[in-house]
């Protein structure tokens, strides 16, 4: 077997930047991708004249200004690649199809008390069933796979939500067995604080930011952490595991979970005063996020943050200026401040970013890819 790298793996992992390149650039000529990338002008043009024969980019119109000729922009081709990304909450199953280019284009969504390990797998191969059979053939023939997004450890902390012993051990074992046996097809699956990450990185304001940390506010905060452009998992795909955070609490240590999740924020409303529930866990949550913030960007020194999740925009906005003000009260003197941005896709990022897992293991850049060549 060859050691190292090889020509092959080179070429494949140029392909890769040259994608990601122009999927994270909505778009770019090949002048403008050889000086990002560093590829030689010989070598874009190679690059991007071979995935357009693939058929993964397409010409998406010309670029006037400066000096010379219009520059030809090439686009990631949405139609030659369809996906399925799939959350599976605590208290909620949001199931997307996505195209090549990361578009939604179907979304199912509802609520429940606490998901049913072989219900949601029926609900996944439904779902899966009904948007292939409303494709044409060629489509399905670019079908690339299911990506599920979950918490790793989707029972713990089950009294925080009233999940009984049972429930929670049902999410235990052969989870992921249980899907690609059902499914019948290629199935992805990570953490869904990566995939919101991810979602945001590939789709949303995270396009452009190299370093960030993102927090998503759902039933249990979580989040995912961005270093280079690639999401860093961590040894056991468990970085930024944002909710085990520990935070000052009321007396003593507590953790992020419980001062920056919507299931406290709820269980607070309908008790007599909505307006002094939301204030209070507002307070309370901008200060646990700003604590972990400085602490954090200490360390790694971040571009950026961004917040996302299931509240509005508006509700958004207002803790991100809690936040930084929190910050500005609490940070050392030789603090620098990242930006806080405010994420787009709200919701559903952990399923679209589960949806963006089968192109992100396929089409992504990483070193691993130069040292897939072939065997001698």
């Amino acid at each position: 077997m060859a050691r190292g790298s090889n020509s092959n793996g080179v070429r494949r992992y140029n392909e890769r930047l040259v994608l990601s390149t122009i999927r994270r650039l909505d778009g770019s000529s090949k002048a403008e991708l050889a000086r990002i990338t560093g590829l030689s002008p010989q070598a874009a043009l190679r690059i991007v004249e071979d995935l357009e024969a693939d058929g993964l980019l397409m010409v998406a119109g010309r670029r006037t200004g400066g000096m010379g000729q219009p520059s030809t922009i090439y686009k990631i081709n949405g139609e030659n690649g369809y996906t399925i990304g799939v959350e599976i909450g605590r208290n909620r199953l949001t199931c997307v199809l996505l195209n090549f280019n990361g578009a939604v284009l179907a979304t199912q969504s509802h609520s429940m008390a606490f998901p049913d390990r072989s219900a949601v797998i029926d609900e996944v191969a439904a779902f899966a069933r009904t948007q292939l059979a409303a494709l044409k053939p060629e489509q399905r023939d670019a079908f690339l796979g299911v990506g599920i997004a979950m918490p790793w450890f989707i029972g713990a902390w089950r009294e925080e939500i009233g999940v009984s012993v049972a429930q929670a051990r049902e999410w235990s074992g052969d989870v992921e067995d249980a899907f690609r046996s059902n499914l019948n097809c290629p199935v992805f699956f990570e953490n869904d604080g990566n995939a919101a990450a991810l979602a945001e990185l590939l789709c949303g304001v995270g396009l452009g930011v190299e370093n960030y940390l993102c927090f998503h506010i759902g039933a249990f905060v979580g989040g995912g952490l961005v270093i280079g452009g690639q999401i860093h998992q961590g040894r056991h795909g468990n970085a930024a595991a944002l909710a085990s955070m520990p935070v000052p609490g009321d007396s003593g240590q507590d953790f992020l979970l419980h001062r920056a999740s919507l299931y406290s924020l709820e269980a607070a409303l309908g008790l007599g005063n909505d307006e002094a529930a939301h204030e209070a866990w507002l307070t309370t949550c901008a200060q646990a996020l700003a604590f972990v913030i400085v602490s954090t960007n200490s360390l790694l020194d971040l571009d950026a943050i961004i917040l996302s999740g299931a509240l509005d925009r508006g509700l958004l906005t207002i803790l991100a200026d809690r936040v930084a003000a929190n910050i500005a009260a609490t940070a050392p003197k030789d603090f620098f401040k990242p930006q806080l941005l405010i994420g787009v896709l709200g919701e559903a990022a952990p399923a679209v970013g589960a949806g963006l897992l089968p192109l992100y293991a396929s089409y992504s850049p990483n070193l691993g890819s130069l040292l897939k060549g072939d065997v001698n």
